[in-house]
């Protein structure tokens, strides 16, 4: 209570002018500290509106790379189950058995057969075939047989039209396959 009764004394026992400088003094502090604060907290809460935007895109990338890797694991069970099918399988052979079928053997094309290494448990074995002189249907029929055949696939196709023979074109078809990687035997002499 002495407090007060000492709080109130030196009230009124300055003067109005100086009452006023101390009242203005005192309502400027408290403004610039409530100023201070709605900065700090609106500089907070819009750190954490950009933090929580940045961790929802984060979130959001990493549910694509699960549903990508789930895809993958798909597609290699599915490329398992066809390897699985015809271990024996050749593309070269499956060509060329391919062409007689369709009786394009006259037009005699040029057949190299290479293999990539792939990444992973495969390597791909991919065939590149030059032919000339094939019409649109011929051409159209080869495709179609080709996509029935799950253990094969186009890479790359170009069509020119034939320097050797009017209205028909020539034709640089590769193809691939996957197969398992070929396991590096290596014997150690003890």
């Amino acid at each position: 209570m002495e407090l007060l009764d000492k709080m109130q004394a030196y009230i009124n026992s300055i003067d109005q002018k100086r009452f006023s400088q101390y009242l203005i003094g005192m309502l400027g502090a408290v403004t610039l500290a409530l100023a201070l604060l709605f900065f700090n907290y609106y500089r907070t809460v819009s750190g954490l509106k950009a933090e929580a935007i940045a961790i929802n895109d984060l979130r959001e990338d990493e549910k694509k790379i699960l549903d990508k890797a789930q895809m993958i694991k798909k597609d290699q069970k599915e490329i398992d189950a066809v390897l699985a099918q015809d271990k024996n399988f050749k593309i070269a052979g499956y060509f060329k058995d391919l062409v007689e079928k369709l009786g394009f053997a006259q037009k005699d094309p040029s057949i190299e057969v290479t293999t990539a290494s792939r990444e992973g448990k495969y390597q791909e074995s991919i065939l590149q075939a030059l032919f000339t002189a094939l019409s649109m249907k011929q051409l159209t029929e080869l495709l179609q047989e080709i996509e029935l055949n799950k253990r094969v696939f186009i890479k790359e196709l170009d069509i020119t039209p034939s320097k050797k023979q009017q209205n028909s074109i020539d034709v640089t078809l590769i193809i691939a396959t996957l197969e398992p990687k070929q396991q590096e035997t290596s014997e150690s002499t003890e």
